[in-house]
């Protein structure tokens, strides 16, 4: 079955690239900048070819004989749709690595036209959202009758991609969000904080527009979700001062500018890191009469895991395991998913939070 990796050459493509250039799957590595396409392909030992996003003929080249594209050319927000569409027109099941919500909210949107052309398309099989999503499902589960979840996330020993800051850098104006009874409201940046204990300690923990404000409701039709990253105190003030300047970060020449900063910077993670660092997943249920349920999930660092789960959910699409439609990650392959990957641990917590 063939799978085209679509933005390989980046950071995380990369590191999905090379788990794939250690099988024997049928691959094709595209993006729109050949001489990094090259110098992967040479050193991968795979083929490769050139497309851009914004040439219809180009994508439907590289994706008429495929049956799966891993979509990791982000930010995802302006990549998605046109990658999307090509799927349609040459039904191809879609994959991609994001964590944005517009994304999983246009997907799902899709879900009609996805049907009509049998393939299924599934956002976030990546650390967004796949580890969220599995706990977001492990506790509904467990609470059937859960009305509010909250999840969080902590990483440890590792760095942010390049990828993922100018992500960061695209959303920085839009503040945050959470849904409330069903729907999907903005709110400010840091909009709630809350101290979790985690491994004996109690982290501050703020706020941040996940996917899994979207995802999780899809998946365990739960109404009201937050979802909280660590982070210091002082941080999470000088966020909300920020907020305030929301109006500068919305600027084109300014985003561009903290983009070329970024790329002065490591491209990601290295070696060490990826192999040695860590990520804590917490989560909360409530249920209309306040009985709570929580858990604890640890799992390799941030990117080894979106390459390693990548990965596995393309060998699950490739054996036939996949739905028709839009997906998420635990809807189609339950809340044991995450458990696959080794290194992974999941535990029930008492309820040890403040705020």
């Amino acid at each position: 079955m063939k799978t085209v990796i679509y933005g390989s050459y980046g950071y995380t493509g990369n590191l999905i690239a090379e788990l794939a250039a250690n099988t024997d799957s049928d691959i094709l590595l595209s993006g729109r900048n050949g001489r990094k396409l090259e110098e992967q392909g040479e050193r991968l030992k795979l083929p490769w070819k050139v497309a851009s996003l914004e040439q219809e003929d180009e994508l439907d080249s590289i994706l008429k004989d495929a049956e799966i594209v891993i979509h990791c050319a982000g930010p995802f927000v302006h990549t998605w749709r046109p990658m999307m569409e090509a799927c349609i027109r040459n039904r191809t099941h879609y994959m991609d690595i994001t964590g944005e919500i517009e994304v999983f909210e246009g997907a799902a949107a899709m879900d009609s036209r996805l049907k009509e052309a049998g393939i299924m398309a599934m956002p976030g099989t990546g650390f967004d959202v796949v580890p969220t999503d599995c706990m977001a499902a492990f506790l509904k589960k467990e609470l059937p009758d859960a009305t509010h979840l909250e999840l969080a996330f902590r990483g440890v020993g590792s760095a942010v991609s390049h990828g993922t800051a100018k992500t960061m850098i695209e959303n920085l104006g839009s503040g945050g969000a959470i849904r409330r009874n069903g729907e999907i409201m903005a709110v400010p940046s840091a909009y709630r904080t809350r101290e979790i204990e985690i491994e004996g300690k109690y982290v501050h923990f703020v706020s941040i527009p996940w996917g899994d404000v979207s995802t999780a409701y899809h998946s365990t039709g739960i109404r009201n979700i937050i979802v909280y990253t660590a982070m210091p105190p002082k941080t999470a003030e000088r966020m909300k001062w920020l907020y305030r300047l929301r109006f500068l970060f919305k600027m084109k020449w300014v985003k561009n500018w903290m983009k070329k900063k970024v790329d002065e910077r490591p491209p990601g993670p290295d070696e060490d890191q990826r192999k040695n660092g860590r990520t804590i997943v917490w989560g909360e249920a409530r249920n209309g009469d306040g009985r709570t349920v929580q858990a604890v999930l640890e799992t390799p660092e941030a990117y080894r895991l979106t390459a390693e789960t990548a990965w596995l959910i393309r060998d699950r699409i490739a054996s036939g395991e996949y739905i028709i439609g839009f997906g998420t990650p635990s809807s189609v392959y339950g809340d044991q998913l995450i458990l696959k990957i080794d290194h992974t641990k999941r535990t029930m917590k008492e309820n040890n939070s403040r705020g």
